[in-house]
């Protein structure tokens, strides 16, 4: 495709996060941009303001919104999951006019801007490790372009942003595995920090999952430099698929995890307290002690991936250091608040069985003696299905729990009604002696759950969905502050 020629691109479901930062990279690309969504959703105005005209509600009519119809249409793959017969995606159809989400656009449009492409994959760990890779890029000759799912606290002018738009040479992108979306990238460089099966809506097993990353590895161009974390599956994966054989790859872990593989850095000296971690990264040539002052403690394995990556770029170890020091953390990250009675209040987005597992573990760690409430929001029936032991499992590890609806996300919640639910869960850890809450739908949490929190106990509000838009109320009510 020549993007040269490309002057006008229409967004179906323009509010996603990755959408909405593709619409304002096009515009300042001088590329008129409409779009449209289901309704009316905060975040758009400043869309509006850059000149693209939004219709709120999906409509043939949509693709006229410029008098003209658009070179190209892009789309989320959650509006053909939430509904195949969009009247837009027809339309577009019927008209023959280039249709493709927006992670087949992406990749090849910005490999076509002459940039360096690095994507961070893996279960886990995504977000993070490319936020703190920006963070340490940002105003160097590397200054990326940076599309994530997850904002950066404070990275654009003392604004959160799930988008950078740097100048300089490389370009970050999460490699999302999900219905194969990362398929379409084609980076230098990949990070990998975790590696547990995921998706079951796309993939049947582990099996699948481990045959797509191996899919996506192969695609990649220039160098197919390869950074990678030294867990168990990780190294199985890489020996299985002898990926070693065509990309350079640079192992990392702490010193139990590279016991049987030659690493390439260890990391060592870990220790955390309130202000953060610090922890030295050693390779044969030299130890580097760094601080990151964000927690939790498993931050050091996306830092040390981001650290890597910049030192193949070339930066050099002080202005690492230093910018690393801008790190200020991401939205829905581990993100610790202090009440006005002195509880401690956690926000996370984490979403899966192994996810809860590292939460609570590092809550322990760092707030010894303290009991745990965790109110969790499964996110996707799907998953909470096909992981149904592994969720009670996971959650049986708090010393109290609160389960709030499924999100269903791109589900629709009529296919799943008499499969799953939170109440099942609930139902299940009730009988199996639990000291368990059923807190129904999120709009309701502040409700059913404020007088349910103790502040000798540290609250954590865990999960992908919608409750973040619940739980400030309670945060207010309580009078919380940022903690660090």
């Amino acid at each position: 495709m020549n993007f040269k020629k490309i002057k006008s691109i229409h967004i179906i479901g323009i509010a996603g996060c990755a959408s909405s930062a593709i619409a304002e990279l096009l515009i300042n690309n001088a590329v008129m941009v409409t779009g449209s969504e289901i309704k009316q959703r905060d975040g758009l105005t400043y869309l509006e303001k850059k000149g693209i005209k939004i219709f709120y509600s999906h409509n043939k009519k949509n693709l006229y919104l410029n008098k003209s119809l658009p070179d190209i249409v892009l789309y989320s793959p959650a509006v053909i999951a939430l509904d195949p017969n969009n009247p837009e995606l027809i339309e577009a159809k019927k008209l023959n006019i280039p249709l493709m989400s927006w992670q087949n656009f992406i990749g090849d449009y910005l490999n076509s801007k002459g940039k360096l492409g690095i994507t961070v994959c893996g279960s886990e760990g995504k977000g993070t490790t490319a936020g703190i890779l920006t963070t340490i890029l940002k105003d160097t000759e590397w200054d990326p372009l940076s599309i994530l799912g997850a904002k950066i606290k404070k990275i654009n002018t003392g604004n959160d942003s799930n988008i950078y738009y740097g100048t300089g040479n490389a370009y970050i992108l999460e490699g999302d595995e999900y219905n194969r979306n990362f398929h379409n990238y084609h980076p230098a460089i990949s990070i990998m920090v975790n590696f547990q099966y995921e998706h079951p809506e796309t993939y049947k097993n582990f099996d699948e999952y481990r045959e797509s990353f191996y899919v996506f590895f192969n695609g990649m161009k220039g160098e197919k430099i390869l950074i990678l974390r030294a867990a168990k599956n990780i190294i199985d994966f890489v020996n299985e698929y002898n990926l070693q054989k065509n990309h350079p790859i640079t192992w990392y872990g702490n010193e139990n995890e590279i016991q049987n593989i030659k690493t390439n850095y260890t990391i060592k000296n870990h220790t955390i307290s309130a202000k953060g971690n610090i922890f030295t990264l050693k390779s044969n040539e030299e130890e580097i002690n760094f601080n990151l002052p964000i927690l939790p403690g498993y931050m050091i394995y996306n830092a040390a991936g981001a650290i890597i990556a910049s030192l193949k770029l070339g930066l050099s170890i002080k202005q690492i250091k230093k910018n690393i020091l801008r790190f200020k953390g991401m939205v829905r990250r581990f993100d610790i608040y202090k009440t006005k009675k002195n509880g401690i209040i956690i926000t996370d987005y984490g979403h899966s069985p192994q996810a809860i597992n590292h939460i609570i573990k590092e809550i322990r760690s760092i707030f010894i003696h303290k009991k745990i409430h965790l109110i969790f929001q499964p996110h996707l029936f799907s998953r909470t299905y096909n992981f149904f032991n592994e969720f009670i499992n996971a959650l049986k590890k708090a010393d109290k729990l609160s389960l709030i609806d499924i999100y269903p996300a791109r589900e629709n919640p009529l296919d799943w009604k008499e499969k799953i639910s939170s109440y099942m869960l609930y139902e299940k850890l009730k009988n199996d002696g639990m000291n368990v809450f059923y807190a129904g739908k999120s709009h309701e949490i502040k409700n059913n759950l404020l007088d349910k929190i103790d502040e000798k106990e540290i609250t954590c509000f865990l999960g992908a969905g919608d409750m973040d838009l619940y739980y400030t109320a309670i945060l207010g009510s309580l009078e919380a502050r940022s903690y660090l």
